[in-house]
């Protein structure tokens, strides 16, 4: 086993959250990056290859949440516990979310755990809020829900660039909230 000070899990890491990839690697983190694409992961270790850190490509999709499970443990068994999981996955994967967490929770004590969230999740009317429930079942974690808006420009909006998503989630990252939303989230009106 590696005796790596910080192992970093990034789930969705070949898309908008390539910035998180590229900044703990360049910090010389360990970066296990969850992706199906096995091409795309390869051009993202191509990118990061002259970083001071090195990245783990687990190419899997978390749909499958068994084998996405099987996957991760094995790479905190070559890589030490997890100590921040910057996780990115869409609805589709209902229980992956909280597998994870129960496989980090026993295996990575003192994990930060930030679950990132589209915007439906501050929905005025069918607000997300899992704190509680991660606070409650998996208290060896420290869980953080960030929430991706939009930004309303002269009257307009659009969804944020990756560069703002990234940024967005590294400040969350460096002084950590219970909830954080990148951008806005009303009014919702003028969501995109």
């Amino acid at each position: 086993m590696s005796q790596q000070s910080d192992h970093v899990l990034v789930v969705g890491g070949t898309g908008m959250l390539q910035g998180v990839v590229q900044y703990f690697a360049g910090v010389g983190s360990t970066v296990s990056v969850v992706a199906r694409n096995v091409s795309k992961l390869n051009m993202l270790a191509e990118k990061v290859r002259d970083l001071s850190g090195n990245i783990h490509k687990v190419a899997v999709d978390y749909r499958d949440t068994n084998k996405f499970i099987d996957v991760i443990h094995h790479s905190v068994v070559l890589h030490g516990a997890i100590s921040k999981a910057v996780v990115w996955i869409h609805s589709t994967a209902p229980d992956a979310p909280y597998a994870l967490a129960r496989l980090l929770n026993a295996s990575s004590p003192r994990c930060k755990y930030f679950r990132v969230l589209g915007s439906a999740a501050a929905h005025p009317e069918k607000s997300f809020d899992d704190r509680d429930f991660f606070k409650n079942n998996y208290s060896n974690l420290s869980y953080h829900e960030i929430i991706l808006g939009f930004v309303v420009e002269q009257n307009r909006s659009r969804w944020l660039s990756r560069e703002e998503i990234c940024t967005g989630i590294l400040n969350v990252i460096h002084q950590p909230l219970e909830r954080a939303i990148i951008g806005t989230v009303s009014p919702w009106s003028l969501r995109p």
